[in-house]
């Protein structure tokens, strides 16, 4: 196989860097796993050039939005390691309003709560009259699996905990979260409530989230983890019996698992298309609501790929918009209807 020049740099620099074996697998493995990196930096390297002060910057493609931060608000702190959110409210906010956990990408090992392609999404969140809470977690390789899921879990939890001092309605508490991001924001809806990959703070607090938008998230790790890549992935998960298994959000769904909306690039080499489709066959399976969006022309983070994807970025996150919003009404006319009775 002969790889491009591109390519074979990031090859190499994968077997100098890496605590992997990479002499027992071929160069046509090797030369995949260097196309996953490289489409993987790319969506990093985009990531980089969305940050939540641009919102403040009126452009043509994305409108500046109105809206005033509770920045470094501490929801928890584990071994001395302080985590944090910044909570996102409209422009004179007074009242209680919906809020919509965001959980930010990076591979489970980088990124921040103010950056990635997941600030355009809260934008327009905020724009149409949502809190937003985004936070950052701890992260690996420092931190193995499952601390990120137990802190966006703790993090949940906080925000019902202090619903009435962040003015957020606890009965109306969503999430969204981009590639990693939404693998850990799609494992804590899913897991809610069950005691698992949940810790001792703010325990009397409801997990659960009243609908998820999932952004190219992976679900079944098994399958995404093979071969090479299998040893790369115990830098973050450790390498305990069935660990990928145990962290891959497919295996818990169920007929009771909340609305899901799926939004995954067609041309996503880090997080296959098929990952999205059979997470989506198998809501459907059990019942459960749950809409799929494919983009085309898209790689990972939605990066284009042979063209201009369509639906374009603001659309998506219009579309992320209109979903919290069915759900919300849905929502509250599930609420009403039980204070009847």
């Amino acid at each position: 196989m002969k790889l491009k020049r591109e390519i074979l740099i990031i090859a190499t620099s994968c077997v100098l860097l890496c605590p992997t074996n990479f002499s027992a697998y071929s160069l046509s493995e090797i030369g995949e796993l260097a196309e996953l990196l490289k489409q993987l930096f790319l969506a990093s390297r985009t990531a980089r050039d969305f940050s939540l002060e641009s919102l403040k910057v009126d452009t043509e493609e994305f409108p500046a939005v109105d809206f005033v931060v509770k920045e470094d608000v501490v929801y928890s702190e584990v071994d001395g390691e302080i985590l944090t959110m910044d909570v996102y409210y409209p422009a004179r906010t007074t009242a209680p309003r919906p809020a919509i956990l965001y959980v930010h990408g990076g591979a489970w090992i980088t990124g921040d709560k103010r950056s990635g392609p997941g600030v355009v999404v809260t934008g327009e969140l905020i724009r149409a009259g949502f809190i937003v809470f985004s936070i950052d977690y701890r992260l690996a390789p420092k931190w193995k699996f499952p601390s990120q899921v137990i802190d966006v879990k703790t993090a949940i939890r906080f925000v019902r905990e202090n619903s009435t001092e962040l003015l957020i309605d606890p009965e109306a508490i969503g999430g969204f979260g981009t590639s990693a991001g939404a693998h850990l924001v799609t494992l804590a809806a899913l897991t809610a409530n069950t005691g698992m990959f949940s810790e001792d703070k703010y325990s009397g607090q409801d997990e659960n989230l009243f609908c998820v938008a999932d952004l190219y998230g992976p679900t079944d790790l098994e399958a995404l983890f093979e071969g090479i890549e299998r040893e790369v992935a115990e830098l973050i998960f450790g390498n305990e019996e069935g660990i990928l298994r145990k962290a891959s959000p497919i295996n818990y769904v169920n007929k009771d698992s909340p609305p899901f909306l799926i939004v995954q690039g067609d041309s996503d080499l880090v997080v296959p298309v098929d990952q999205s489709k059979r997470f989506f066959e198998e809501l459907t399976a059990a019942g459960c609501y749950s809409k799929l969006v494919v983009v085309e022309n898209a790689g990972h983070g939605l990066v284009p790929d042979g063209g201009e994807i369509k639906p374009s970025l603001i659309d998506v996150a219009k579309i992320v918009v209109g979903f919290f919003q069915r759900q919300m009404i849905i929502q509250q006319s599930r609420i009403n209807l039980l204070l009847r009775f």
